[in-house]
């Protein structure tokens, strides 16, 4: 019976520890708020990989998906998402028990030589965390959790954002080709019926010359779009990983954007991941705050156990207290570190807000002006440029006028086309910037880029 107190001592111990130990699932919390991402990455390959021999033509979704399932950076910033899930996990935990003994009074000389004398015990100490520690340790962690997942839905948005221009500058180079090619035909037809008539006698041989001169420019231009094609078709396929393109071509359409106003672009900023994130960003420093404040507070660290006394065979129990003395480090030089975070984040806020209104206010600006522009382009100045070209055409063919006004007709129809596929350029280039502001679900379908350019 000498140590029956000890094994019972022991057992209820080890006993309590277990129930006094948090349980914990690695599934998460159920208090943690966590904003979902927008979209679930399904490993190193996309639900529709690449294909691995040239295709036709890809769409704009595809290319999106591709790349948003590809993408390094994506990945980085899904995984840093679950890193600060598990650091709220982490947060939440309480100080673990530990458990203790000791032996006095042994080994010694005279009386203590031996263990008559001797006397020993075991015992737990917790310590216990005050002034609320716990919970702002846990919220700061919750706000950096949420800010990591608006970061992962900006970064979706930009990344689709860079997708949409190169797919757009592909688009545009190919519909330019077709223009140039169509010109190319035009011009090579013209000499075609210049060398007839030269031979005939009916027109000057100077006319050859002009035409020549005219479809040696039109060859360079197909070569020079023919190479900012490729280069632009190398730089669209490398966004999902893609050594060299295997689509021949991009399959869009353009067409007019429907009506929306400024003032609403400008509520729908501010339901971005880009604008929550600076919120947050407040939300977060707030937490540091508190939390730092808190740390000035003391923690307590209680123990207790039993004693064993050999010489009497006697035992007792004994219970301690712990309680730092802040006479020196009442983390004031971490509460002005956090106020000042704090301070910073707000003007910070105010600065990204600014520079986010001022980016849509000038998108806006700029897609209002080159819509004006295509309207009147194709209202006031593409059916005139055409009837001029139809009937110059007319005119050359039955002699009455030279080769010198046919070619300048052509080069004007092509020429106004050619403005007009810059204008939509431009204008799809617009949508594009705003999308990239703007939540994403409030506004444009997936692919609004063609009028009528091959007309």
């Amino acid at each position: 019976m000498k140590y029956a107190i000890f094994r019972v001592f022991l057992a209820t111990t080890i006993f309590f520890m277990g129930y006094a130990t948090p349980r914990i699932s690695l599934a998460g919390t159920s208090d943690v708020n966590l904003i979902p991402p927008q979209i679930v990455l399904r490993g190193q390959i996309p639900a529709e990989s690449p294909p691995s021999e040239t295709v036709d033509s890809i769409s704009l979704d595809w290319a999106v998906e591709a790349t948003l399932n590809q993408h390094p950076s994506l990945a980085a910033t899904w995984y840093e998402i679950k890193a600060r899930q598990g650091a709220a996990l982490q947060a939440e935990l309480s100080p673990n028990p530990a458990f203790f003994g000791e032996i006095e009074e042994f080994g010694g000389s005279g009386e203590v030589s031996g263990t008559a004398v001797m006397s020993s015990r075991i015992g737990i100490s917790q310590e216990f965390l005050l002034g609320g520690k716990i919970a702002k340790r846990k919220r700061k962690a919750e706000a950096s959790t949420r800010i990591a997942s608006l970061e992962y839905g900006a970064k979706i948005m930009e990344i689709r954002a860079l997708v949409e221009k190169r797919f757009l500058e592909v688009f545009t180079l190919q519909e330019r080709l077709h223009l140039q090619s169509e010109h190319l035909d035009f011009i090579q037809k013209t000499h075609d019926v210049v060398m007839k008539r030269v031979k005939a006698g009916d027109a000057s041989p100077l006319d050859l010359s002009r035409s020549q001169i005219e479809l040696a420019s039109a060859r360079i231009g197909i070569d020079q779009i023919r190479n900012e094609l490729e280069v632009a078709r190398h730089a669209l396929a490398g966004l999902w990983g893609a050594r060299s393109p295997v689509f021949s071509s991009v399959s869009a359409q353009y067409k007019l954007d429907q009506n929306f106003t400024e003032q609403e672009l400008k509520e729908d900023l501010e339901q971005s991941p880009v604008w929550r994130l600076q919120e947050e960003q407040i939300v977060h420093a707030g937490a540091a705050l508190d939390l730092a404040e808190a740390q000035r507070i003391p923690d307590i660290e209680l123990e207790g156990g039993v004693q064993q006394f050999n010489e009497s065979d006697d035992h007792a129990f004994f219970l301690g207290i712990t309680i730092p003395l802040t006479l020196f480090d009442r983390n004031q030089g971490g509460i002005a570190e956090a106020r000042a975070m704090k301070r910073k984040a707000h003007y910070e806020k105010e600065s990204k807000f600014l520079a986010l209104h001022m980016e849509l206010q000038e998108a806006w600006q700029k897609l209002v002006s080159t819509r004006q522009a295509v309207q009147s382009l194709e209202t006031e100045v593409l059916s005139i440029a055409q009837n001029a070209y139809e009937s110059i055409s007319k005119a050359y063919m039955s002699g009455e006028v030279d080769i010198l006004r046919l070619l300048d007709a052509q080069r004007t129809w092509v020429e106004i086309r050619m403005v007009r596929l810059d204008l939509l350029h431009e204008l799809e280039s617009s949508r594009i910037e705003i999308k990239r502001l703007v939540d994403q679900r409030v506004i444009f379908p997936a692919a609004s880029l063609t009028s009528n350019t091959h007309n």
